[in-house]
């Protein structure tokens, strides 16, 4: 039996044996903690070298309330809504007309693109 011994490169010339050098990926873990960096560093000189800012420990002094207007006191003046329209003659003299409960009856032609 014959061997023949192969040769130290791959045949070209044979489909699929030409392959494309591909370049290594890079990493983005570099980018990425340069830009949190930076994002960091740009929200701590916003928020501690912001001159509209002032930071201090005393408590803040709220001014009082408006004085109400005259509606408004004649509002809070007034009893709370009570279910005592229900017991009024007035609601008592409703009428039901039509019978309870409502049902539906037919609804409109059965095929509507028929001329009449």
């Amino acid at each position: 039996m014959i061997t023949i011994p192969k040769p130290p490169t791959a045949p070209s010339g044979t489909f699929g044996s030409y392959k494309i050098m591909s370049q290594p990926k890079k990493s983005l873990a570099p980018y990425l903690i340069i830009a949190v960096t930076i994002i960091i560093l740009a929200a701590g000189y916003y928020f501690f070298f912001y001159r509209g800012i002032s930071l201090s420990l005393e408590a803040p002094v709220f001014s009082s309330a408006p004085a109400l207007t005259p509606l408004e006191v004649k509002v809070t003046q007034m009893p709370s809504f009570t279910l005592g329209v229900m017991e009024s003659p007035v609601y008592k003299s409703l009428k039901i007309y039509g019978a309870l409960p409502v049902t539906v009856g037919a609804l409109g032609r059965i095929n509507p693109f028929i001329p009449y």
